[in-house]
């Protein structure tokens, strides 16, 4: 589109609604590339579940309730995929327990059980693999994360400056004297008049000064 815009062409403020077509689709389409991964990352654990012993402390995959999104005053959550570690109980049974950040590792095979089996090569393909679809999500994740929490202060903080800005140009328009809007004629005109307004005041008080300080011999 060209920059030059005609002098006739005249838009009043409108409902940016191209750009939340945009916004829109764009969210969507992350949406979408999240759920593909999701499946993909689910395919993974399946895998990963088959090739690793299940001992003590194995790594696995779960899919639950993980991102809390407010909207409007109400709670809702995502399901998204969580890794953690299953323990056996002493009554025999496995329970799930979410890694955390106490949990120290440089990539997720190196928690992985079972290091000495055949299988174990395997077993850190398919965990490497998951790590890598877990990062690749949580990029896309991120700006939606901004949007949805981090985008709150700054709407509220704009609303602000509106609210004070709408208010400053209400008392800005009162000290306008000068409408060039309504020609340049006219304007110019208001002008050369307010110039010769001053000069004539100017002169008035000179002549007054003058009379003020004047000598009494000088009117003999």
């Amino acid at each position: 589109m060209s920059d030059l815009i005609a002098a006739k062409t005249k838009f009043e403020p409108a409902y940016p609604e191209a750009r939340r077509n945009g916004a829109r689709n764009m969210v969507d389409n992350i949406c979408k590339a999240i759920y593909y991964l999701d499946i993909v990352i689910e395919d993974w654990s399946v895998e990963l579940n088959r090739a690793q012993p299940h001992r003590d402390g194995r790594l696995v995959v779960r899919f639950t309730k993980t991102d809390q999104i407010t909207c409007n005053g109400v709670v809702a959550y995502d399901i998204g995929p969580v890794v953690g570690r299953m323990k056996l109980l002493k009554n025999g049974s496995w329970h799930f327990y979410r890694l955390d950040n106490r949990v120290r590792y440089e990539r997720l095979s190196d928690l992985r059980v079972g290091k000495t089996l055949r299988s174990d090569p395997l077993v850190v393909r398919l965990i490497n693999g998951i790590e890598d679809l877990l990062n690749k999500r949580k990029e896309l994740c991120a700006p939606l994360v901004a949007l949805s929490s981090g985008m709150s202060g700054r709407i509220s903080s704009a609303n602000a400056l509106c609210a004070s800005y709408g208010d400053m140009v209400c008392d800005l328009a009162e000290r306008n004297r000068l409408d060039w809007s309504q020609g340049a004629a006219k304007a110019e005109e208001f002008l050369r008049t307010q110039r010769r307004e001053r000069y004539l005041r100017k002169k008035m008080k000179e002549s007054s000064i003058e009379c003020k300080f004047s000598s009494p011999l000088d009117a003999l």
